[in-house]
């Protein structure tokens, strides 16, 4: 009952409506109630008036002892006169009571079980004093036993419908919530599960590539050493991991080159070191990948060293010139540098920007060293080797 009065702040208004619609006379509504989360008993009163149906709150602390009396006796229905109520003003000049005081009885008591505190709450109903408003006729008689009969059974069935329809419909409303939370929780906790193997299969894309920076090493006679910053960016890679070992080995051949001079004993490599190129070119089904030799790895890194460089310069407003581009560089170059480096690898770069025309876009729309190399005129020789590739 404590989950059916919540109809008090909510839905009374409509329990009125439905109980108008069966028995008009009815003037005013008192429910007496538990609340189970408060732990004490409440009383709220709807009374008809022009403008419509007004709730309000009712005092009923110096009554409580006698409603709690009221709350324990398990007659479902009974009538009373309203001086017999404890929270109404009693008439002082009230004659006793005669044999036909039965037709005051205008107010019903119905009593609804109440599972939180095992007593009953209650529902009181105010009728006009005629049958008028209940009989079809004009009639201004008193209610008859018989008329009263009716309302009980009427407004007992209604009232009881309606509890036992709230409360399978809260039992549905607590399913649901219950089920969200759980779905909840589950996806919480694959959120989290998900997080975890992410962090580790960063961990071991890391590990993977310490091996390779050591095979490097090795081979290279010179020892390289990923740092923090480089971890992090191998950790997030989601591209084809069969491509970390000749990113790595692009990155170190690129330092390599670029630190000839340098006596440290070891060279780190950075995350602005690490360049992923894409490998794979969308195919279609049956066919097979572009696979891109080891030939070209220096190359490669040459373009997306110019590319990075010249985004840089561009962002800060500065003429895309080679010493703009070259101071942007990880390590600054001079001009003469780029010019060289371009040149020698300029038959590659053809047959690359050839093969990948969706990359490097600033460079070979912008960089006026590569637009001299894009737009010169070709011999035989760069015409051939540009179509192979050499």
């Amino acid at each position: 009952m404590a989950e059916y009065f919540s109809f008090i702040d909510r839905q009374i208004v409509n329990i009125l409506k439905i109980s108008g619609l069966l028995i008009p006379g009815i003037e005013k509504v008192v429910a007496i109630y538990y609340d189970h989360i408060l732990d004490d008993i409440y009383a709220k009163s709807l009374k008809r008036n022009s403008s419509g149906a007004q709730i309000e709150d009712l005092l009923i602390d110096d009554f409580k002892s006698s409603l709690q009396k009221l709350r324990t006796q398990k007659e479902s229905v009974k009538w009373f006169r309203k001086e017999e109520l404890p929270f109404e003003l009693k008439d002082s000049n009230k004659v006793e009571m005669k044999i036909f005081d039965e037709l005051e009885n205008v107010v019903l008591l119905l009593r609804f079980f109440n599972g939180n505190d095992k007593k009953y709450d209650l529902l009181y109903f105010y009728f006009n004093e005629n049958s008028g408003n209940f009989e079809i006729s004009d009639s201004h008689n008193a209610l008859s036993v018989k008329n009263k009969r009716i309302i009980e059974f009427l407004l007992f069935n209604c009232i009881r419908t309606i509890i036992e329809t709230n409360k399978n419909d809260l039992q549905l409303l607590k399913l649901i919530i219950e089920e969200k939370r759980s779905n909840t929780k589950s996806n919480n906790l694959i959120k989290e599960d998900f997080k975890i193997l992410k962090k580790k299969f960063g961990q071991s894309l890391g590990d993977l590539c310490k091996t390779y920076v050591e095979e490097f090493s090795t081979q290279r006679n010179k020892e390289f050493k990923l740092t923090e910053g480089a971890l992090i960016k191998i950790s997030n890679y989601e591209g084809d991991i069969n491509n970390l070992k000749p990113t790595i080995e692009r990155s170190i051949s690129w330092i390599e080159n670029t630190n000839f001079d340098n006596d440290k004993d070891i060279l780190e490599i950075n995350e602005w070191d690490i360049n992923f190129f894409d490998y794979d070119v969308k195919t279609k089904p049956n066919e097979k990948k572009l696979e891109i030799p080891n030939k070209y790895t220096k190359t490669i890194l040459l373009l997306d060293k110019l590319e990075n460089a010249s985004q840089g310069v561009k962002l800060k407003n500065y003429g895309l010139t080679s010493a703009n581009v070259g101071k942007a560089f990880p390590t600054p170059i001079t001009a003469p540098a780029i010019s060289d480096a371009l040149k020698k690898h300029r038959k590659k770069i053809l047959y690359l920007l050839k093969q990948h025309p969706e990359k490097w876009r600033i460079i070979r729309n912008e960089f006026r060293p590569l637009l001299n190399i894009i737009t010169a005129k070709p011999d035989l020789d760069d015409l051939y080797d540009s179509k192979k590739g050499s």
